[in-house]
């Protein structure tokens, strides 16, 4: 399993430095042409928010899968070994439910509605722009996976390792 989760988050950290260095591109190329041709671009503007949204929400899941998304961690840590372990394990099923009900099941609903509208600029069906919803969510489930894994045979083996967690 650890290695699959290198391999998705490798992939995952392509993507999302690909999506960052295309979007530096296409927001210079705006700049640049707003003032120095004074002829602004509507499809670089309108494509660089959406690969911002997309790149916002593909690096969320992968936050999550490292394990650094923000949290107070002040009481956490001040709790016994096993109790820390189950509050952790607790909170990961709370994100999971949300990414499986609003993420997954939301955002294919979602996705899927809107498949009929056209972007204005891009002429592209809006619900591809709606599509790293669930795609984001499932990330987030396969990581919830991989993370409570790790947590429950810490809970079982009574250590507070965070082997690569």
């Amino acid at each position: 399993m650890a290695a699959i989760k290198r391999a998705i988050d490798k992939a995952v950290e392509w993507i999302c430095i690909f999506l960052l260095g295309f979007m530096t591109i296409l927001v210079t190329y705006q700049v640049i042409t707003r003032y120095f041709f004074n002829a602004p671009s509507a499809i670089s503007e309108v494509l660089a928010k959406y690969l911002f949204v997309w790149l916002v929400m593909i690096c969320g899941a992968y936050v999550f899968g490292l394990r650094e998304h923000m949290n107070i961690a002040f009481l956490r840590d001040k709790l016994p070994l096993r109790t820390r372990l189950t509050v952790e394990i607790f909170s990961e099923i709370l994100i999971v439910l949300f990414a499986l009900t609003v993420m997954i099941v939301g955002g294919y609903k979602g996705a899927l509605k809107q498949m009929i509208q056209l972007d204005s600029a891009l002429q592209i069906p809006v619900g591809i722009i709606y599509a790293v919803i669930p795609v984001s969510g499932i990330l987030i489930v396969f990581y919830f996976i991989y993370n409570v894994s790790r947590l429950a045979k810490q809970f079982a083996a009574g250590d507070g390792s965070r082997e690569g967690a």
